[in-house]
């Protein structure tokens, strides 16, 4: 399964394009759509190369996704769990509740576990908290949401 237009849409607008390298609260640089690992202090990239590498992580965190879940799930439910994938890590999604709802087939149980990945350092994020929220939608509602 592939990340939807409407999800690709989405976590380009969350992240924003920079192409130059910029660090983030806790001091990591970035550049592109949120790119991180092999960036540097003065490093820029044109809009093809921020294509490209995010196009590379989507391909990634698919491969990773896909080797999570023991179920079938909806496109929404594909586009928001990429999305958390994005936001919080392989190694924290794959071990979680969440998770382990979504393989148990329990949706209802899984859409309420996406209401509590909402900390950034330890403390609730506001910002976090409405990605969640739209995030949880996508999963109960398909690919429609505000």
């Amino acid at each position: 399964m592939r990340l939807s237009s409407t999800g690709l849409d989405l976590l380009k607008r969350r992240t924003g394009l920079t192409l130059d390298a910029r660090q983030d609260p806790a001091g990591l640089w970035f550049i592109g759509y949120g790119h991180y690992g092999d960036v540097h202090a003065g490093m820029t990239i044109t809009q093809a190369e921020a294509e490209a590498k995010l196009e590379h992580e989507i391909g990634r965190h698919e491969t990773q996704l896909a080797g999570m879940l023991e179920v079938p799930v909806s496109q929404g439910q594909w586009d928001a769990l990429l999305l958390l994938v994005f936001d919080y890590g392989l190694i924290r999604v794959r071990s979680s509740i969440l998770i382990r709802h979504v393989n148990a087939g329990a949706i209802d149980r899984a859409a309420e576990e996406f209401l509590k990945w909402i900390q950034v350092r330890g403390r609730p994020d506001m910002q976090m908290a409405r990605r969640r929220a739209i995030e949880r939608e996508m999963f109960l509602q398909g690919s429609q949401f505000a």
